[in-house]
Parts: structure tokens; sequence; C-alpha cells
């Protein structure tokens, strides 16, 4: 089975689905990159499926969807694809930040971030074996306890899943850490996104419309 993207739950053509260098003002076409992030690869839908900043093109066009990006709004968007866990949830699933000034000397994480959330909603973590840590963002109204690794309910992706902090460490490199984010959703499902500029820039793995939990 071939790999597609399913947007609103009604199939499109694959030349349909956005793209960095088609659907997005932030491409530079002389360099064949994006504006913001670095080493991406621009023809990829799952890549602009997960991307926040994305600046879309000639929003009149019929032809392409324009998905509304905020952080509720990744329920517009479905991803099925037969390897989905092994392909999009490696430790290389989030891109470097273009024009990053970053002195590791002077680096106090994971004690404290390098760098503000920039956000009144969130909460600098470290783990209890203090070898990581993130920013906690919660938008559940549930309360819930803490859990263990084998106690949280799986998600829709295999590092989604129920929990108010994260369980595994985002091994993210040292220059993206303090950016990194445990995004806890309105149903208590968390996963990993990047911040920047007090927005969320990457989720890593959006929501499906038709995912029941």
């Amino acid at each position: 089975m071939g790999l597609k993207l399913v947007v609103n739950n009604e199939e499109k053509k694959e030349n349909t689905f956005p793209t960095c260098r088609h659907n997005c003002e932030l491409f530079d076409s002389v360099t064949g990159q994006c504006g913001i992030n670095d080493d991406i690869n621009p023809d990829d839908p799952f890549v602009a499926a997960r991307c926040a900043e994305m600046i879309y093109k000639d929003p009149s066009d019929d032809s392409v969807y324009v998905p509304p990006h905020t952080a509720k709004s990744y329920t517009k968007f479905t991803i099925i694809e037969d390897e989905f866990e092994c392909e999009y949830e490696d430790e290389s699933m989030f891109f470097e930040l273009k024009g990053e000034k970053f002195n590791r000397v002077d680096s106090t994480y994971p004690l404290q971030p390098d760098y503000p959330s920039n956000r009144d909603d969130a909460v600098w973590y470290v783990s209890p074996d203090k070898e990581w840590g993130c920013w906690i963002i919660n938008n559940s109204k549930k309360r819930f306890m803490a859990i263990s690794n084998n106690e949280a309910k799986p998600g829709w992706a295999k590092k989604v899943y129920k929990s108010p902090y994260p369980l595994h460490n985002h091994k993210s490199s040292i220059t993206l850490a303090s950016r990194m984010a445990w995004y806890v959703d309105e149903d208590c499902y968390g996963q990993y996104v990047i911040l920047a500029n007090g927005s969320i820039s990457m989720i890593s793995s959006p929501k499906p419309e038709n995912w029941r939990g």
C-alpha cells in the first residue's frame, strides 16, 4: 500500500497536497530551502502537515487545501502511512532552526532553559534523572495524576500518549533542546513540539481527524 495524505477525510490527488516548495511563502526558490528550518525536504507533504509556520500562497485557489495553523487545529490533518511510526518518529523528526546563535559553554540546559518560552502557559520541566528537560504546555481542562511508562494510554502514534509530562527523552540537539515542549491537548494526549518566538513551530504527529481514542 502506498503513501497518502488525507485532509478533512476527503482523499485528494497527490499533486494537490500542500508542500513547502509549491505552497509556502517562506520557501526560498534560490537556495531551494525553507526560510525557517534547515535541511528539510520541501517536497514532502508530511513536513508541510507538521509545520505551523507556513504562510500559504494564493489562499483563494480552491485546488489547494489551506489549513488554519493553530495548536487546536492540528485535528484538521489526517496522515496515513503503513510505516508511519518507523519513518516519522525517529530522533531526527525535528529540524534545526535557521539563524540560531548558541554558546555551548554558557548553556544551563537541562536544569534551566537556554531560551525563554515567551509564553504565559509554559513551565520548565526537568526529568527525574536530570538528563534532559523541556517546556510543558497543558491545554487539558481535566486533572490527571502522575503515571509511569506502562500506565500511559497510547494515542494515534507511538510517542503520543496521555500524560501531563513526557515519559521519554526527546533527544533533540543541544541547540533545539531548550525550545522543545511537551504539548498536552484538550483530550490529555501529549506529544513533543518546537517553540519559536512563543508559538508552536513544529508538531511531531498531527492528530488524525478520524482518530477515536
